[in-house]
């Protein structure tokens, strides 16, 4: 795939943990068999590869680097963790037009939050937060990367267009629910401003509103932890139709986990738990927009 001459839709992945993907089971030699990577790209963070669209393999590259963190018994080593990016974006396939790719640009950290961390900085040449887990919030470093690097994608072609926001965040403002809330609501309310203003017309059926921001349950672990409970209730309640829930019973890295990412292996899916259950959940409720007649 020529993926820099190809047409685009932008599909974002954004949050802490839980969206940077911490999976920690196996990522066996024929993992990539099982999806149609010639139509999947993402938008390179790395060295190098910093704003190239490049291959999407198991591991989305974030704002954080979950290299290291890659299971011994790997075929190669360094592949990383498994995330929502691949999977679900295979699944929206079926949604879009077939001259159409979708590309994944990834924006999160684990330990992330809107009521504690440090700003950090951006660096706007190379759309890049400083390194660190950084505060979310609107005109954050962390909002700006995001912001900037889904415009620059949008620039890359005049017909490519704004797939979704997929958002999986809260655990690390699990005392302040409506910090946390706030937050969240001040730095969505922006990013449909600011692309309402600067790029009309360019969602996939849909406009820059709530229709397109998909907020998924977290792991069942944080629902017996603090407020995060009311955290995801505002989250459904800030707009239903667009609310992923995630069965209770989905695998965590208590299943054939290797404790590298965290000690307490039930804080994240694992166990092909966003293959199997999580992104088929995020697919379903976003396929209700993208398959209606225009």
């Amino acid at each position: 795939m020529d993926a820099q001459k190809q047409k685009c839709m932008i599909l974002c992945v954004a949050g802490q943990s839980n969206a940077v993907g911490y999976d920690e089971s196996l990522i066996p030699a024929d993992y990539l068999n099982r999806f149609r990577t010639g139509r999947i790209a993402q938008l390179g963070m790395y060295g190098d590869d910093n704003c190239k669209i490049i291959p999407l393999g198991a591991c989305a590259q974030n704002y954080q680097d979950l290299r290291p963190y890659s299971n011994p018994a790997n075929p190669q080593p360094n592949l990383g963790t498994k995330g929502i990016h691949l999977p679900l974006a295979d699944l929206l396939l079926g949604s879009i037009p077939d001259d159409y790719n979708i590309l994944v640009i990834a924006c999160a950290y684990g330990g992330t939050a809107f009521t504690q961390g440090e700003p950090g900085s951006y660096d706007k040449e190379h759309l890049r937060p400083s390194p660190g887990p950084l505060r979310w919030g609107e005109g954050m470093p962390y909002y700006q990367a995001m912001r900037d690097r889904i415009a620059y994608a949008l620039d890359q072609d005049p017909e490519n267009r704004f797939l979704g926001m997929v958002w999986i965040q809260g655990e690390n403002d699990l005392n302040d629910a409506a910090g946390h809330a706030a937050g969240f609501d001040r730095m969505a309310d922006a990013f449909f401003a600011d692309f309402r203003q600067n790029y009309p017309g360019r969602v996939y059926r849909g406009d820059w509103d709530r229709g397109v921001w998909y907020n998924v349950e977290t792991v069942a672990y944080w629902y017996t932890r603090g407020q995060c409970p009311q955290i995801w209730e505002h989250y459904k309640a800030w707009n239903p139709e667009t609310y992923v829930p995630v069965p209770r019973d989905t695998d965590s890295n208590e299943v054939n986990g290797t404790g590298l990412t965290a000690s307490n292996r039930a804080d994240h899916y694992g166990n092909d738990a966003y293959y199997k259950v999580v992104a088929p959940c995020a697919a379903r409720v976003m396929e209700k927009r993208l398959k209606k007649e225009k």
